[in-house]
Formats: structure tokens, C-alpha cells, sequence
């Protein structure tokens, strides 16, 4: 699907670009994608010990995660410059289905120019095509740019949860 952005002034930074196309992820999308799973986990001062084949046993064999990726609609290089990564919920109450937004990543050069933007309307469409109940975007507690983002966007912030507890497997 391709969505169309509008131009913005060159920011510091920013790449100026008038479309950006999002797809779901294929193969060849996932050593990209990859580094970029790699690079939002190092934000958030965590490592990522997922591997390539792990990334991709559960994009293309789990028909409860899709892999949207975004890529520059007029660059001869089809290598992603964004993706999201939903996860399939079901409420145990309702039985309904929906989408949990987990990753939200646009790399450094890219952002601030609807490539975001981009990915969260390719998985608003993606959810209410498929017929999933709704789409939520989970963000790091601490990652304020991205939740002045989704602010900026006009998405309704969801109440916190509640306290979560870890439960040790040893």
C-alpha cells in the first residue's frame, strides 16, 4: 500500500520525501529489519538476543504477529527505513481479536517525515481488514518523543494497566 506524505521543510536530520510505501514484511525486509529491532532495543537500554531465524520463525510462522515495513517509495533501494510489529490479543472476556502495536521503529534520518505516521495507518487499515476489534500501540514508559508523537497524532492515551508482575520460571 502505498501512502502519500506530505513535503515538509528540510529539518536537521530529517530526509525530505513525498510518499513512503508500506508492505508486509517479506525475507528479504528482515536483516534490516533486524538491525532496527537491534538499534530500538539499545534506545531503551536493553540488548536483543532475538536472531535472525528467531525474527524470522515468528514473523512468517505465527499467524498471531504481522510485520509491517516501510520503504521509501521512489529509492531504487528496497531496504525498510521503518516498521511496526503487531501482536494478536484476545480479550478471554469477549473473545474479541486485536492488535497490539509492540515496535514502532523509524531509523534516525527518517523520522519526523510520516513514516510512522505511514506505518500506523497501513496497520489501522491491516486490523480493520482482517476484522480485529481494535489496534492499541504499546511505548516504553520512558520514551516521551514517541508518546508526544501519538499525541501530536490525535490518538486517545489508554489508562495504565495496572501494576504487572514478573513471574521467575527457576
Amino acid at each position: 500500500m502505498r501512502i502519500g506524505v506530505p513535503k515538509r521543510a528540510k529539518r536537521k536530520g530529517t530526509l525530505r520525501m513525498s510518499s513512503v510505501t508500506v508492505r508486509t514484511a517479506e525475507p528479504a525486509h528482515l536483516p534490516e529489519v533486524h538491525r532496527m529491532l537491534i538499534a530500538l532495543a539499545a534506545h531503551h537500554g536493553d540488548a536483543a538476543t532475538i536472531t535472525p531465524a528467531d525474527l524470522s520463525r515468528l514473523v512468517f510462522q505465527s499467524p498471531a504477529t504481522r510485520l509491517l515495513v516501510a520503504c521509501l517509495a521512489d529509492s531504487p533501494a528496497p531496504h525498510p527505513v521503518g516498521y511496526a510489529l503487531l501482536a494478536a490479543r484476545q480479550n478471554m472476556v469477549t473473545g474479541e481479536v486485536g492488535y497490539v502495536m509492540d515496535h514502532l521503529f523509524v531509523q534516525q534520518p527518517f523520522r519526523r517525515a510520516g513514516v510512522g505516521r505511514a506505518l500506523i495507518a497501513a496497520a489501522r487499515q491491516l486490523t480493520a481488514e482482517e476484522g480485529r476489534s481494535g489496534l492499541t500501540i504499546s511505548t516504553h514508559p520512558a520514551n516521551t518523543d514517541a508518546q508526544a508523537a501519538y499525541r501530536a497524532m490525535g490518538l486517545a492515551e489508554l489508562p495504565a494497566p495496572g501494576p504487572r508482575f514478573d513471574v521467575a520460571l527457576a
